[in-house]
C-alpha cells in the first residue's frame, strides 16, 4: 500500500464518517441485545429494569425449541455436504487448466450473486417439477446451494495464497497424487476449510429467505420460527431469541477472524 493510499485511509474526516456508519449498522442489533434483559411486559427502550426472565421464556417456548433443532441439524448437514463438494471443486479450479474453467467458476459463486428469494422459488419449483414432497430434503438441497459458494471462496483464497512450488517438489520426489493431496494440498488449504464450515453453519442457520419456500409445519427452521411468532404476539421473547443469534453469528465471525482472518477467508 502506498504512503498516500496509507493517509487517505488515515484521515479523521475519513475515519470518523466510517464510525458514524458502523454506529448507523450497528445501532439496531444494540436496541435488540438491550431490550432482551427488559424486565417489562413489552419491549421498551430504556428497559423496565433488567432481567434474564425473557431469555427462560424464549428457551422454554416450543416453538422455538423445535425451530432450534431444525436449525442445528440443517445447518450441520449442509456444511457437512457442501464441505467436501466445494474444497474438491475449488482444488479443481485453482489447480487445474481446463476450457471453461471461468465458466464453471462463476457458475459455482453464482449463488451469492442472485438475490437469495430467487433461488429459493427456483429451487422450490425444481423441487415441485421432481415431485420432491420431503421438506427436509428441500431444505438441505436449498441450504447446500446458498452455502457451498462460501466454502469454495475461503478454499480459494486459501490455495491462491499458498505455494504451488510444494506441491510439485512433494511429486518430484515421488509422492503420488493421492499423497500430495493429503500430505500438502489439504494442509495448505485447512484454513480455508474450517472459515468455510463456520461461515456455511453460520449463513444456514441464519438464512430466512430460501427456507421460506421450502419449509412445513414438520420442519420450521429457528427464522421462519421467530417470523410466525411475531404474527401475533409482540414481546421482549423476540428480543431474547434475537440476540442469541446475534451472539452465535458475532461467535463465528470472531472464530474466523482468530484462525484465518476475514479479509482472508472471504478472498478479499
Amino acid at each position: 500500500m502506498s504512503a498516500r493510499a496509507m493517509d487517505i485511509t488515515t484521515h479523521p474526516m475519513l475515519r470518523t464518517a466510517v464510525g458514524i456508519i458502523l454506529a448507523f449498522l450497528l445501532a439496531p442489533l444494540f436496541f435488540v441485545v438491550i431490550v432482551s434483559f427488559t424486565a417489562g411486559a413489552v419491549p421498551s427502550f430504556p428497559p423496565e429494569g433488567w432481567s434474564l426472565r425473557w431469555y427462560g421464556e424464549a428457551l422454554g417456548h416450543e416453538l422455538f425449541q423445535r425451530g432450534m433443532v431444525t436449525s442445528v441439524w440443517l445447518a450441520l448437514a449442509a456444511t457437512l455436504i457442501a464441505t467436501p463438494i466445494g474444497t474438491l471443486a475449488a482444488i479443481g479450479i485453482a489447480r487445474t487448466d481446463f476450457a471453461g474453467r471461468e465458466a464453471l467458476q462463476t457458475f459455482l459463486l453464482a449463488p451469492l450473486i442472485v438475490p437469495t428469494i430467487v433461488v429459493g422459488i427456483a429451487i422450490l419449483v425444481a423441487c415441485v417439477d421432481l415431485r420432491v414432497k420431503d421438506s427436509a430434503i428441500r431444505l438441505i438441497v436449498g441450504h447446500v446451494v446458498i452455502v457451498l459458494p462460501y466454502s469454495i471462496r475461503t478454499v480459494l483464497a486459501s490455495l491462491n495464497r499458498g505455494d504451488v512450488v510444494l506441491e510439485e517438489a512433494a511429486r518430484t520426489l515421488g509422492a503420488s497424487t493421492t499423497r500430495v493431496f493429503y500430505h500438502v494440498t489439504l494442509p495448505l488449504c485447512r484454513p480455508g476449510v474450517i472459515a468455510g464450515m463456520i461461515l456455511a453453519f453460520i449463513i444456514s442457520f441464519d438464512d430466512v429467505a430460501v427456507s421460506l419456500f421450502l419449509v412445513d409445519s414438520r420442519n420450521n427452521t429457528l427464522p421462519i420460527a421467530i417470523l410466525a411468532y411475531l404474527e401475533y404476539n409482540f414481546d421482549p421473547s423476540i428480543s431474547a431469541i434475537s440476540a442469541l443469534l446475534i451472539f452465535v453469528t458475532l461467535a463465528g465471525a470472531i472464530a474466523i477472524e482468530k484462525v484465518f482472518g476475514l479479509r482472508k477467508a472471504l478472498g478479499v
